[in-house]
């Protein structure tokens, strides 16, 4: 069975907030931030895992793009904010 078709900018709904906040980011950047080319691992509770992998699957984005999105939020809120460049 084909897997669904995950959200991209051009098909997510426009209430999303890390969509929005995405659209805002030139192309060149975005292409260098969703180059994936580095492993990140770190340890959680079972509970934080299955409640992560819960709104990630709601989203209908695997828990990692799931992450990297909300850390993208979070940065250009913290940026727009003039927390960091």
């Amino acid at each position: 069975m084909a897997r669904p078709r995950k959200k991209t900018l051009n098909n997510a709904a426009e209430d999303d907030p890390i969509t929005e906040a995405l659209k805002n980011i030139p192309a060149d950047k975005l292409r260098a931030i969703l180059k994936r080319d580095r492993m990140f691992t770190f340890r959680l509770s079972e509970m934080d895992r299955q409640s992560m992998d819960e709104v990630a699957k709601a989203m209908d984005l695997s828990t990692a793009e799931y992450l990297i999105r909300i850390h993208h939020h979070v940065y250009e809120k913290m940026r727009e904010a003039g927390i960091v460049k």
